[in-house]
Parts: structure tokens; sequence; C-alpha cells
């Protein structure tokens, strides 16, 4: 079809629709129609603001478990440590990522090595609180406490001065007493063996013809009889009272650990619910008792001790004075004998006592140097920077010695107990129950900020005052 024929057509369409009512037709308004003054450019009517906005999805992750430790001294499962990792801030980086400190090492002339961090400008916890060597001095302090028991590995290494603050005194003095304590207890058994060795001693000069009169002289006895004078029966008594008194205690301490740990089999062994047994410490000493073997149910409904107490658990029941009785009976008073069986899986009451003892009677000797309250191979020159000098450092050592996360000590201790050159680190020394009180709480300055924890589905928020700025990823969510 040609333009003029096209154009004759349209004008005809159009006087017919002008006809119904459609509106006064002109010659310009059909022109308008069919001759535009100028063409629209394909893509025209889109409008671009100069700055295309692309919505960044969350992050996600998985985990297997979680026990809710979140603080990363303390946190071993691997949803713990996952949440650890995106609050905390580590001192070599992660992956691909700059490091947080420079680390370096200088050898010193006598062998040892200078391990030095230098934290960088700026750093900030989420909280805004500045982040300085006073935290990461914090953070080595508690991992090297003695009271320590999370899954750092900082206190297996060879750390200048680490034994010595573990010990609160010098080697020399701390090998003397142990050496005295080792002789009392363990040697001398309270005397016994000395007193055996003296009348062996007796017996074997007289198989060579010495006689009665002359047995004080003869030079085996007379070192025997020397070795006896020299027991310290004071000394002796302390430790088997302090070791009777340990034990007592320690009959608490097995009531709650068999509670806290084998509770669950409580109504398969026993006519009890689980319930009734933790609303009733005595049932929870009868189920210990049963659960170690130191008694059994009786035909009556009470309960009868290895050693023939009895209870009706009606109007009686046992008290951790007749736990600890029952157990001393059992071991026949060994205490070492109770604690390699019974002291499974907690900390070491005969090693207890005898640091105590130690620590106790080294003071009183007359050529004591004074305590110590502090590592000497760890100092703080800066509030940028610590140096840790160890007796020998390979890549090994020290990447344990500088995996771990700097936390607050503003947050996790105590700021009027830090002062290093007074012995003080944030906390009292030997006991972390004030830090560990708050190792289900996370505070750190990683990438991100805890949030919260929903059944088991964890929240974490983009820290504001993160190092390396703030990340775009609206939120991550672990699950399981």
């Amino acid at each position: 079809m040609n333009i003029k024929r096209f154009l004759i057509l349209l004008l005809a369409a159009l006087f017919v629709l002008s006809a119904a009512g459609c509106g006064r037709l002109t010659v310009e308004s059909v022109m308008d129609v069919i001759a535009p003054t100028e063409s629209p450019a394909p893509g025209s009517d889109l409008v671009f603001s100069g700055n295309q906005e692309i919505e960044v999805e969350p992050m996600s992750f998985t985990y297997e478990d979680m026990d809710g430790v979140l603080c990363p001294l303390w946190a071993e499962k691997d949803g713990d440590r996952l949440v650890a990792r995106l609050t905390q801030l580590s001192l070599t980086g992660e992956s691909g990522e700059p490091a947080a400190a420079e680390i370096s090492r200088e050898k010193n002339e006598d062998g040892s090595t200078d391990v030095v961090i230098r934290l960088r400008d700026g750093l900030v916890f989420s909280d805004g609180h500045p982040l300085t060597a006073r935290d990461l001095l914090f953070t080595y302090y508690v991992v090297l406490d003695g009271d320590y028991d999370g899954p750092a590995l900082v206190n297996t290494l060879p750390i200048r001065g680490l034994s010595s603050y573990w010990n609160g005194m010098d080697m020399d003095m701390y090998t003397k007493y142990i050496v005295m304590y080792d002789e009392l207890y363990n040697g001398g058994k309270y005397d016994k063996d000395l007193q055996d060795a003296l009348e062996k001693a007796k017996a074997e000069a007289r198989d060579k013809g010495v006689k009665e009169a002359d047995l004080e002289k003869n030079a085996g006895v007379k070192e025997a009889q020397a070795a006896l004078d020299e027991y310290d029966y004071g000394k002796a008594q302390e430790i088997q009272d302090a070791i009777e008194a340990a034990w007592r205690d320690d009959a608490r301490a097995l009531v709650e650990y068999t509670i806290n740990n084998y509770s669950g089999s409580i109504s398969l062994r026993t006519n009890y619910t689980k319930e009734e047994v933790l609303s009733n410490f005595g049932l929870q000493v009868v189920y210990t008792m049963l659960d170690r073997g130191f008694g059994a149910f009786n035909e009556e409904g009470g309960f009868t001790s290895t050693n023939d107490l009895s209870w009706d658990l009606v109007n009686g029941f046992p008290t951790i004075e007749d736990l600890f009785s029952v157990m001393y009976d059992a071991y026949n008073g060994d205490a070492a004998q109770y604690w390699s069986i019974e002291g499974y899986g907690r900390p070491d009451l005969l090693g207890a006592v005898e640091n105590r003892l130690v620590r106790k009677w080294a003071p009183e000797d007359e050529f004591w140097r004074g305590s110590i309250d502090s590592i000497s191979g760890i100092s703080m020159p800066n509030e940028r920077t610590v140096v840790v000098t160890l007796e020998y450092c390979d890549d090994t050592v020290l990447r344990l010695l500088t995996d771990v996360y700097v936390v607050p000590l503003h947050f996790y201790g105590s700021e009027e107990q830090f002062d290093p050159e007074a012995g003080k680190f944030g906390f009292a020394p030997g006991d972390l129950n004030a830090v560990r009180s708050k190792n289900r709480l996370s505070l750190g300055a990683g990438e991100f900020v805890y949030r919260e924890t929903d059944i088991r589905t964890v929240y974490l928020d983009p820290n504001p005052n993160y190092w390396l700025g703030e990340t775009a990823v609206p939120y991550a969510v672990l699950s399981r």
C-alpha cells in the first residue's frame, strides 16, 4: 500500500469516529498522530539514578553442635567456635585478610626468642571501647592462669617464668618444699616407712654379729635413725589433716559431679523420678552412693551402705559426713587410692593440697626471696605492644602463641584489678570464676556482633566499628 492511499483511508476512519461523538477532528490533530515531530530513542523512557543498588543477601552458616559458650577463651563446640570466629578479632587475621597485628621474632643471645606483637592503631571493640595491649595482656594471663580449663594451648608453651608464676615462687624454693612434701607424705607415709627402715637396719646389723648394746654405733642403724629424727612430725600431721579435710569437701563435690553428669539414669536405676531426686539432697547422696558402688537399696525400701549404715529414706537420709565415712572405709583411709579411682575427670585434689601447703611453708623459710606474681617472659612496653619471651620458638610454637582472640578487659575482666606493675591483670590469680561467669556472652572486635539465639539459630549483625570497615551483609545466620 502506498502512503497516499494509507492517508485517505486513515482520514476516513477518523471522520467516522468524530461523527460518533469522539471529539472535534482537525488536520493538525491528524498529522500529530500520523507524523510525530520526533521519534523517541530506544530506552529513553528508562530513568537511571547513577548508582545501581544491589541487594546483598544475609550470610548463612551451619554447625553440628553448640553449648552456648560464646566467650572465645572457652568455646569448644563447632557452633561456639564459629560464633567466636565471626565476632572476635584474631591477631593473625582470617585467610586472605590483613592481620590486626604485626608479629615478629627476635633471637636473643641466650638462645631464647622474643615474639613482638604490635597491634594496629585505631582498633576498637564493637561497643566502641578502644582495643589496646592491655586487652591482649589480660587475654594471655587468663589462658596462662592455673585455674584456666579452656581449649587454648598457650599454657603448654615454653614461656619464660611461667612455672615460677604458677608456683608463686622461684624454682629453687619451690623444689625444696616439693621434695620435703614428697618425703613426708609419699616417702615417709607419716613416718611408718622410716620406722620400718630403722628396724630393718638393726636386723641386718644383728645378722652381721653386732651386739645389742652396740647397735646404735652401727653405720646403717645410725643413718636410719638420723632420717627418722629429721622427720618433721608437725608438717606430716599438717599434710594428713589437710588431705582429710579436702577429702571431706570432695564428698560434696562428688555429689554435684554425679548429679550433673549421670542424673539421666535416675528413673532407670531407682524408684524415684529425676525431679524427686533433684529436690531432695539426701536422695542425691543416695544416688551418688549407688552410682559409685557404695551401697544398695534394701528389701524394706531403704538404703544400706557398704559399711552397714542404713536409712529408711522416709524419716532419715544419708548426709555428706555419711558419704565421707563410707568412702574412707572403702579405701581404708588411703586418699591416693581413692582419688585414682573416684577423681577421674575432676581437678586434682591431692595436687591442690600439695600446692597449698608448699605455698604456706615456703614464705616461712629463712631464705625466702619473695613471691612471684607475674610472668617474667611477658611484658607490655607500650599501649600497642606485648612481648613474649620463649625458651625456644619454632613455627608451631608461634602459631599456638598467636592463635588467640583478643578479648576485652573491660567486659570479661576488671579494669580496677588491672595494674601490671603491682602484679594485677584483671582478675584474682588462681580464681577465674568472675571471668568464667560471662562465658555465655560474646563481645569482641570482629566483623559481626552477637544479637541473639533463637532455639538453635544464632543471629549476628554487622559490627559498625570493625577495623576493616562495616560489612554490607545485613546479618549472618548460624543454624543447625
